[in-house]
């Protein structure tokens, strides 16, 4: 059984239902699989979670001198320290693995009490009627960015950066590429991304919203405001690659125990897109919302969304931070 990488080209958002075909120990995976985020049953699924097994395909990624700096954006709720010394060992963050592999790494530097700033927007009325924008509750964080973006290119003396958005960070690192507030420059044309952002690589973001009527929108608005301003893949044919990277290892199931996965993965996903029941994704976030229209999507077997899970669940667990995970998708920083 290998670990597998598959790439979706989405249409309009939804796909057709073609059931993947497997043949010996890789799963060919035809253009649109999905269905809404829902996958057929293969092979490799185990009941409703899909295990994580290396292949020898896909090599350590050895990035040129001359490769970009990489911007790493904390999710909602994290802090610096998840991706720099994650539970007191900095050699098993996010930031050195992509370091061994020769890339020179900056994270966006913020407290965990930094999220609670997003309660500015709660009071008021626009939050409630889910018309918010970045403003206020995330403004703060697009200033992080830009703080981070200019330390990494003037220390590498560099005129560009990747981006690469874990989570919330994601579809934030989204609207930082098309706010002209901290473009190097004034433009006349609006249409144009951040001259210094070559690409944005997102991990288990929740790219769109919950749809109306299913809940309140815990955004306020701000994810819809940001896709509805830049739909998809939106700077693509200006300079900036889009790469999008989903896990696919739980289903969820409204029916599971209480306290199984399954369950969580059903009130996570839930929270995400309205109703989880039977839909896949990294335990947090549905495949349905991960990917983006005229990306690069992939998606991981056996990948969850968060560096640590409940032991009570008893599953070996890989995250995309992981050594042995990171390698399928680092490889975008480096091809440009």
């Amino acid at each position: 059984m290998v670990a597998l990488v598959r790439r979706v080209h989405l249409h309009a958002w939804t796909c057709s239902s073609t059931r993947p075909e497997v043949r010996g120990k890789a799963l060919r995976v035809q253009t649109n699989t999905l269905e809404n985020g829902v996958l057929g049953g293969s092979s490799l699924v185990s009941g409703n979670i899909v295990p994580w097994a290396p292949t020898a395909r896909v090599y350590p990624v050895d990035a040129p001198v001359d490769t970009p700096p990489v911007v790493l954006l904390p999710g909602f709720g994290n802090c610096s320290a998840d991706y720099e010394n994650p539970y007191g060992d900095p050699s098993d963050s996010m930031a050195a693995i992509l370091r061994r592999r020769g890339f020179k790494v900056y994270v966006v530097q913020l407290e965990r009490k930094d999220w609670l700033k997003v309660g500015r927007a709660m009071i008021s009325r626009n939050y409630w009627a889910g018309l918010c924008t970045v403003d206020p509750g995330y403004r703060w964080y697009l200033e992080r960015i830009q703080q981070a973006v200019d330390k990494a290119r003037l220390e590498c003396r560099s005129d560009q950066v990747h981006l690469v958005g874990h989570s919330a960070g994601g579809w934030l690192g989204r609207a930082f590429v098309a706010d002209p507030l901290y473009f190097d420059s004034p433009v006349q044309d609006e249409g144009v991304p951040h001259q210094g952002i070559c690409s944005l690589v997102t991990l288990g973001t929740p790219h769109r919203p919950r749809p109306a009527g299913t809940g309140l929108d815990t955004t306020g608005g701000a994810l819809t405001w940001v896709n509805l301003q830049w739909p998809g893949a939106h700077f693509a044919d200006r300079g900036v690659e889009y790469v999008c990277v989903a896990g696919c290892a739980v289903q969820a199931d409204k029916s599971a125990p209480r306290s199984s996965i399954e369950r969580y993965a059903h009130s996570s996903y839930s929270q995400v897109c309205g109703d989880g029941h039977g839909h896949w994704g990294d335990c947090v976030v549905p495949l349905a919302n991960a990917h983006l229209e005229g990306a690069d999507n992939i998606v991981l077997e056996g990948v969850f969304h968060s560096m640590g899970t409940n032991k009570s669940w008893q599953i070996e667990h890989r995250w995309y931070g992981s050594e042995d995970v990171v390698d399928h998708w680092a490889h975008c920083l480096v091809r440009q």
